[in-house]
């Protein structure tokens, strides 16, 4: 395995280099296959060969074929061996009959059987085997050399099956073994290599060639597709931050739309309240109109303070903590419950105690809440109750906001979460927008669930819960 700590050039290189190495040795076989097909073939042309010279001599003869049956007969088959012999170069020549007993020999031998691998003649089969560096003197029966060392000489042991044919029938007479001279086989064995090893030089050479060609091609083709991949990569890290960057500031301006939208209504209060003074009123300074200006300042300041710290929540990354819904339940109530007392509201709020979010969540969902907190009190009658609740939904948590009053204008719900013009003093269109915005800033989604004549009912589901699966 090609380690990963290797750069590409390097991989290219080794990968090409194993290559052809696997190549060569490819090569290598192949040809080694064919050099010993190429000398068993010259081996057998050798054999078959001698055959045919040692069946003419034998034909020429006469001699009819009675197996070896005496002496004389013998002799006159020995002797068409041997004419035979004097055509190849041999130095020895056995005669064997049809049960592999040696009936003669030159030069004399001591009278033994015959190993198996003339077997093969009885068959009607000549065969040959070489020998590279065979001892003479075991081949011709001479006495060891003074020094103890054999004479090592290449020679070619041939056997041939001695059969006598006449007419359509044919006997098998017994097998000739000759002991020829190997320096001819050896010479042509060494063309045949030297020729077979510039074949596969070349072969070798011009394949090595142009697999290292391809590879490095492929190999090129592989780095630019590399180089490719990394720009790619590089511009989708940039595109993800710059949209990490979007959501971020998509969020930011979301929450600041939340703060100016609430801005609206109490700024209105202050603007009357100054007017009031302006025009030396006795009420301006003292009374209800006071108590008002005092109520709208305490407003300001508290919406002011919670989307300062949303804003400073998602600028540095606070941790995300787990916050149980009713803490967020008890919070929007505590925000809402002057402008309910003062509108003669009653609230309502409930959340069942395992309920939870991510504090990231759960400040965006107090924002959403608080809106609609004030949404339903502005629309519902004096006298009549509010509803907040808070419970376990599919997958997180789900806020239900229930008002009593008369229902959606038609504009509203024909273009739900989208900016209208208000029919409220100094409202400006725009609140379910932005708090839809903000669910999905937070993970979940606002819907309206029923308006009617009898009421209104909106849900926010969060699905980024810290509640238990």
């Amino acid at each position: 395995m090609v380690s990963a700590n290797l750069k590409p050039s390097r991989v290219a290189a080794v990968v090409t280099l194993l290559t052809v190495a696997i190549f060569g040795g490819l090569v290598g076989g192949i040809t080694w296959q064919l050099r010993q097909s190429l000398r068993e073939e010259v081996l057998r042309r050798e054999a078959e060969a001698l055959h045919s010279v040692t069946l003419m001599q034998l034909g020429s003869g006469g001699e009819r074929g009675q197996p070896f049956g005496g002496e004389d007969q013998t002799d006159a088959v020995f002797a068409a061996a041997l004419e035979s012999s004097r055509l190849r170069g041999v130095l020895a020549v056995q005669l064997f009959d049809s049960e592999g007993a040696l009936r003669a020999a030159l030069p004399r031998v001591e009278s033994t059987a015959a190993d198996k691998r003339w077997w093969p003649a009885r068959l009607g089969v000549a065969a040959a085997q070489f020998s590279p560096a065979a001892s003479l003197e075991d081949v011709l029966r001479l006495p060891s050399p003074a020094g103890g060392e054999p004479t090592r000489v290449p020679l070619v042991d041939v056997v041939v099956p001695l059969n006598w044919t006449s007419g359509d029938a044919a006997e098998y007479l017994g097998v000739a073994r000759y002991w020829m001279d190997g320096g001819p086989i050896a010479a042509e064995f060494a063309r045949m290599d030297r020729r077979l090893a510039g074949q596969a030089g070349i072969a070798f050479a011009g394949g090595a060639g142009l697999v290292a060609l391809v590879l490095m091609w492929a190999f090129a083709r592989l780095g630019e597709a590399n180089l490719r991949l990394v720009n790619q990569s590089a511009d989708l890290a940039r595109a993800n931050e710059e949209l990490d960057f979007a959501a971020k500031t998509g969020a930011l301006g979301a929450i600041s739309a939340h703060l100016i939208h609430g801005l609206k209504n109490p700024l209105a209060g202050i603007e009357g309240f100054v007017h009031e003074a302006a025009m030396g009123s006795a009420d301006a300074t003292r009374g209800e109109a006071c108590r008002a200006a005092m109520e709208t300042t305490r407003r300001l300041r508290g919406l002011v303070s919670e989307v300062t710290t949303v804003l400073r929540d998602e600028e540095v990354g606070a941790p995300d903590y787990p916050v149980p819904a009713a803490e967020i339940v008890e919070a929007v109530r505590i925000r809402a419950r002057p402008a309910a007392e003062a509108a003669g509201i009653s609230l309502h709020a409930t959340a069942e105690p395992t309920v939870e979010l991510r504090s990231r969540a759960s400040q965006l969902a107090g924002l959403i809440l608080s809106n609609l907190l004030a949404n339903a009190t502005e629309a519902s009658p004096a006298g009549s109750t509010v509803t907040l609740a808070a419970r376990r939904g599919a997958g997180g948590v789900e806020f239900l906001v229930s008002d009593t009053g008369p229902g959606l204008p038609a504009e509203v719900r024909g273009a739900l979460f989208r900016p209208v013009r208000s029919t409220k003093r100094g409202g400006g269109g725009v609140g379910l927008a932005i708090s839809h915005r903000l669910a999905k800033h937070a993970g979940g989604d606002l819907t309206l669930v029923a308006s009617s004549a009898e009421g209104t009912t909106f849900r926010l589901v969060v699905f980024d819960s810290a509640q238990p699966k």
